[in-house]
């Protein structure tokens, strides 16, 4: 049950940020300015990006409440960063060089290590 909540918590957490980039790249970012906080308060992505971080953390939380910290930290943090990527490539047409490849290996590895 620990790692469905935990899996809900990353979903949320992948959309959010999703989300908030879809959002900001639509507000062109110079300088920080009034205007450009304004435009940012204003933009229902951002805002819906917040929302959608406010059910990762509550999700976040119940998991937190069921397992032990130096197990889902780790394992959360490891499969968003790795969520994060996928996204990335995927939506974003970042590239995937072979030093993320490399790092997101290595990432899995530790994350294993540390969850044993």
């Amino acid at each position: 049950m620990t790692l469905l909540i935990l899996l809900a918590a990353l979903v949320f957490n992948l959309l959010a940020q999703a989300t908030l980039k879809n959002g900001i790249t639509d507000i062109r970012v110079d300088s920080f300015n009034f205007s450009l906080l304004f435009k940012v308060i204003a933009s229902p992505m951002i805002w819906g990006g917040g929302i959608l971080y406010g059910f990762s953390f509550l999700f976040y939380i119940f998991a937190l409440s069921r397992g032990e910290l130096s197990r889902i930290s780790p394992i959360s943090q490891a499969l968003t960063t790795i969520g994060v990527v996928l996204i990335a490539v995927i939506f974003f047409q970042e590239p995937l060089t072979q030093m993320k490849i490399l790092g997101l290996l290595l990432l899995i590895a530790g994350t294993i290590i540390i969850s044993l």
